[in-house]
């Protein structure tokens, strides 16, 4: 890989992971969606940030115009006091918005603040480059224009179909009155008409007239298309809301049936020191013979710690309200696998038990034989299940007495062969003293 290569990719790797755009204009960053005051808050949040960035844009705008025009000091004058502006409107959005989610009317009041604030700044820069570049360049003055259409998509952003219904009745009046004073001005062509009849007749079939009637219509088309966009956004959002709701309720009455399930099936077992160390015997036997077995190193690890799983862990479904509802249900969740996984080795041992008794007891029926082994009928439960039930005959048990090395093995060859995969079984015969080594070692 080249130096450029190297350099292009770090560069990628740290776009990637950088999170500040994300903190700072992303809308549902750290925000319950439920929660319509944290929602409108962090809106305002990302919108006070947004109308920051557009600031410092117009302010660089009207500096590039005064340069352009060293003498006129109409523009250099509102280029300076934009900042102060700027700074003024982003400190009381601050202040309005530093109230909390908790103070609703105070989050509504900085919503139109905001909202009102872009639409004037927008206005402003829209007469100044209209009147500056009239004649030379109607480019920019047309750039200007299109701020109109900018800042009613920033307010858009809310989401808010009455706070839209409000804006454009307004938006629409102010830009008609634009249209016809500053656009084209009226009062220059009514004054240049010998008369109110004569300004009829050639006023509305003139091309300014058409350009404004093109203009208008573009306008509610713009209007209509943002209301339509935020009609399905927030009827998207209320369904996400009323999902994420029943979800909750779900996820609550789900918590609190598992956890009660797994506390009667696990509080029971209260293991004595004695039944641990014979764990741990297992879990050692089965890493041995799942390498015997010519398993990868990864899942003799894993067969070795399943092995003993239900006395490392402890569930805990309780769960801190710091944390989100996807970080309550990414708990939750590896909260019930973990319970699953226990729950999946007491069934083991319950079946090693089920076996000697039925095999002791002479009940272990054709029937008992093919139900029996269609529980976790696979590998690793067999690894797991054939080193148990050695070390069941070689321990004490209330319905037995132990067993020496020995009369385990004939045991198992005689009672529990069916059980298990052929060449699983004959491989732990095989090797049955370093077996036994291991049970006498621990």
């Amino acid at each position: 890989m080249s130096f450029f290569d190297s350099i292009k990719n770090k560069l990628k790797t740290k776009l990637k992971n950088n999170t500040f755009f994300t903190k700072q204009f992303g809308f549902e960053t750290g925000v319950d969606v439920t929660n319509d005051n944290q929602v409108l808050y962090r809106k305002n949040t990302v919108i006070k940030n947004i109308i920051f960035l557009s600031n410092i844009f117009y302010t660089i705008v009207f500096f590039l115009v005064a340069l352009g025009e060293p003498s006129d000091w109409s523009t250099w004058v509102l280029a300076a006091l934009l900042f102060p502006v700027t700074f003024i409107v982003n400190s009381t959005l601050k202040k309005l918005i530093k109230k909390g989610p908790e103070d609703n009317m105070s989050q509504l009041i900085a919503m139109y603040v905001a909202c009102f604030y872009l639409f004037l700044s927008a206005i402003i820069v829209y007469i100044k480059l209209h009147y500056k570049y009239i004649d030379s360049n109607p480019y920019f003055m047309e750039a200007g224009y299109c701020l109109l259409y900018y800042s009613l998509a920033i307010c858009a952003f809310y989401q808010d179909k009455k706070l839209l219904k409000n804006i454009f009745l307004w938006v629409f009046i102010i830009v008609t009155i634009l249209h016809l004073l500053i656009t084209y001005n009226i009062f220059e062509t009514i004054n240049n008409s010998p008369s109110m009849w004569d300004f009829i007749k050639s006023y509305f079939v003139s091309k300014e007239f058409r350009d404004i009637i093109l203009r208008s219509v573009l306008l509610v088309l713009y209007m209509m298309v943002l209301y339509i966009y935020v009609s399905m956004a927030s009827y998207m959002q209320e369904e996400r809301k009323k999902e994420l709701m029943k979800r909750r309720e779900v996820q609550e009455d789900f918590t609190n049936v598992v956890t009660k399930i797994f506390d009667v099936t696990l509080s029971t077992n209260n293991m004595s020191d004695e039944e641990k160390k014979n764990v741990l015997t297992i879990a050692t036997m089965s890493k041995k013979l799942a390498s015997l077995l010519s398993l990868d190193v990864k899942k003799c690890e894993e067969i070795y710690n399943i092995s003993k799983i239900h006395i490392d862990n402890n569930l805990n479904f309780s769960q801190s309200n710091n944390l989100s509802e996807d970080e309550k249900f990414e708990s939750l969740r590896k909260q019930t696998e973990l319970g699953s996984l226990m729950i999946s080795r007491y069934q083991l041992s319950r079946k090693c038990e089920d076996i000697v008794r039925a095999a002791l007891e002479g009940s272990d029926s054709d029937s008992f034989k093919e139900d029996i082994r269609k529980i976790q009928n696979n590998i690793e439960s067999e690894i797991i299940l054939i080193c148990e039930l050695y070390v069941t005959m070689r321990s004490v048990k209330s319905y037995k007495r132990p067993y020496n090395h020995q009369k385990a093995i004939q045991f198992m060859e005689n009672q529990c062969k069916v059980y298990f995969d052929s060449m699983l079984f004959e491989r732990f015969i095989r090797f049955a003293s370093d077996f036994e080594a291991i049970y006498d070692e621990i």
